[in-house]
């Protein structure tokens, strides 16, 4: 077991779940189907993380869905920059 892949594996589906759950509910407040499809793209990144662990903890049954930890890496870095976006306020607009 390689203790950097699986911190990275659970920090991938823990944001990616979050944040799937954050665009779901955006889709259906704002009724926007964009934001539905992120959503659906980030719950699969939760589930290739969660694969991932699964293949950590038991390679017996996770023996096919190894990853990487270069690949969770870079996912793990995109998925944290979606959760800044998602999460910081805009700019105020100056008043005219």
């Amino acid at each position: 077991m390689d203790l950097t892949t699986e911190l990275l594996a659970v920090l991938l589906a823990g944001l990616g779940l979050i944040l799937a759950v954050i665009a779901g509910t955006a889709a259906r407040r704002y009724h926007d189907a964009r934001l539905g499809g992120v959503a659906a793209a980030l719950a699969l990144l939760a589930l290739i993380g969660g694969l991932a662990l699964l293949n950590q903890l038991s390679p017996r049954y996770g023996g096919p869905f190894a990853v990487a930890a270069i690949p969770l890496g870079l996912a793990v870095l995109a998925v944290a920059l979606l959760y800044i976006a998602f999460v910081t306020n805009r700019p105020k607009r100056p008043s005219n």
